[in-house]
């Protein structure tokens, strides 16, 4: 497996949208039609289906900037808002709907589609959930596997910090971040293994080749992985956020993490210890956000999760890995301190819904559905 080496540190994002329609609030089944709409736009390629209907998905560019990758989702997020709304159709972030049920999705029409659901089932149409990639160039493979350790580490803090699907099938999970429980069904899904090397690398994916679940590197859902053809490390974690400024922003601190490890300035001292506490630690930062108790694999101790982000942004601003994100690594940092997503949205139904509550489990009022989807719609294109 050849890894196409590329510049390191450039950056790159992929946005999954959830699909709605404005007069309910609901999920529509209209993804193919807007992608399609899409595909006669100048920026056409930069829009992909998912497995299901009620997605579309953003792929930006390669950047060497913060200020131009914002810029560029901020134009295609705009353009899709507009075909979207030429077709009655609107378009918003966050990481689970809250009326989203697995026997209500429609797959695409695609031949990628129609594979998973022969192999998979109904796990596609359950796992019909939005998130956000990171892509970070890297020099060789090598890097690539040393780089991609470090962040698979600190997965538990890129769930806190994107945290965003509280809701869920007419409930409230109880979950800051309920997402990235679904890839753990799958065999090859959640956090990737220790690497040694990239023999090592090479052997695990032909494992899974080997048994018939998987084709491809494509078909591995690990949390973090190396991607030989892009020559990049992938971070699969994140829940789609509610605005676009706040995905770059959290783009830009996964480059500037990567950038410390590349550079050797935070590195694993016992990288094939601590198993336990990074399985209990991700379940925890899905549970609790950034108020979560997590465990810092480089320090060997737990820490609340807000904290360990705050020391990695002083330890950013300390040693510039990326100084061109100056702007966007202290957006971040201020986040912290502010309003997560998912207490955002609990307080936005409250507010909309007739009994002041969460949802229960019962079908949510019409009106109160439409105007909350309404008022995520409008945060999309918005500040973090």
């Amino acid at each position: 497996m050849r890894f196409a080496a590329s510049e390191p540190l450039t950056l790159g994002l992929e946005l999954e949208l959830q699909v709605v329609s404005p007069r309910t609030g609901q999920l529509s089944p209209s993804g193919h039609a807007l992608w399609e709409a899409l595909q006669r736009s100048p920026q056409g390629r930069h829009f992909a289906q998912e497995a299901t209907q009620a997605t579309i998905e953003l792929n930006a560019s390669v950047h060497q900037a913060a200020r131009t990758l914002r810029e560029e989702v901020h134009a295609l997020v705009a353009q899709a808002q507009a075909v979207a709304g030429e077709q009655g159709l609107a378009l918003r972030g966050g990481g689970t709907h809250v009326a989203q049920f697995w026997n209500e999705r429609v797959l695409s029409p695609t031949d990628r589609a129609q594979v998973l659901d022969r192999r998979f089932g109904f796990l596609p149409k359950r796992f019909s959930t939005y998130g956000m990639h990171v892509h970070v160039g890297m020099p060789d493979a090598e890097s690539a596997v040393r780089v991609a350790n470090v962040l698979q580490a600190h997965t538990p803090l890129f769930i806190a910090l994107s945290a965003a699907s509280p809701f869920l099938q007419h409930g409230d999970s109880g979950f800051a971040a309920c997402r990235p429980l679904e890839p753990l069904v799958y065999p090859h899904g959640g956090p990737m293994p220790h690497l040694l090397d990239w023999a090592h690398f090479e052997s695990l994916v032909q494992e899974f080749c080997d048994t018939g679940i998987a084709e491809s590197l494509k078909d591995i859902y690990w949390d973090v992985r190396p991607k030989p053809e892009f020559g990049t490390v992938e971070v699969r974690v994140f829940d789609t956020p509610l605005s676009v400024d706040k995905a770059v922003n959290l783009a830009a601190w996964t480059r500037a993490l990567a950038g410390l490890a590349l550079h050797g300035q935070l590195a694993l001292p016992q990288p094939r210890r601590h198993v336990t506490e990074g399985k209990v630690s991700r379940f925890l930062a899905c549970r609790d956000g950034l108020q979560a108790r997590l465990f810092d694999p480089v320090q060997g101790r737990w820490v609340i999760a807000r904290d360990w982000a705050l020391a990695l942004s002083d330890r950013m601003a300390t040693h510039a890995p990326t100084p061109m994100d100056e702007a966007a690594l202290a957006a971040l940092r201020r986040s912290c301190a502010g309003e997560e997503d998912h207490a955002r949205m609990r307080a936005l139904w409250r507010s909309l819904s007739p009994s002041g509550g969460l949802p229960e489990g019962s079908a949510p009022c019409g009106d109160a559905l439409a105007a909350y989807s309404a008022a995520l719609c409008a945060q999309l294109g918005g500040g973090a």
